[in-house]
């Protein structure tokens, strides 16, 4: 498991750090190319604004990913854990637990 959250951590740095760069770049290039508008300084914010709304979006969404990617390790491990418990259980406590609990084996 330390490896795969490992390399997510550099894809999201890399995204990130690219995300800065071309963020810096636009930012450059904005200011050159609507400085002699009638309003630079609300055109250069709209550009930069949708800009980072996309930026931020795919960071949010490789980030997300590798949160989705942990969680479903853990489910899954807890699924093999509770298969091992119920398989050294004593016979027919499956059926009690549903009894007892019945709120949890719902569909």
């Amino acid at each position: 498991m330390g490896e795969p959250s490992e390399m997510q951590a550099k894809y999201i740095f890399w995204t990130v750090l690219i995300g800065i760069f071309f963020l810096l770049i636009l930012s450059l290039v904005a200011i050159f190319a609507f400085r002699h508008s009638s309003n630079p300084a609300e055109t250069i914010v709209a550009v930069l604004g949708a800009v980072t709304g996309v930026l931020g979006t795919l960071v949010g969404y490789v980030a997300g990913q590798a949160g989705k990617e942990r969680a479903d390790q853990r489910a899954t491990r807890a699924e093999r854990q509770l298969s091992a418990v119920i398989d050294r259980s004593a016979p027919g406590i499956f059926e009690q637990a549903k009894k007892a609990y019945p709120e949890l084996f719902k569909e």
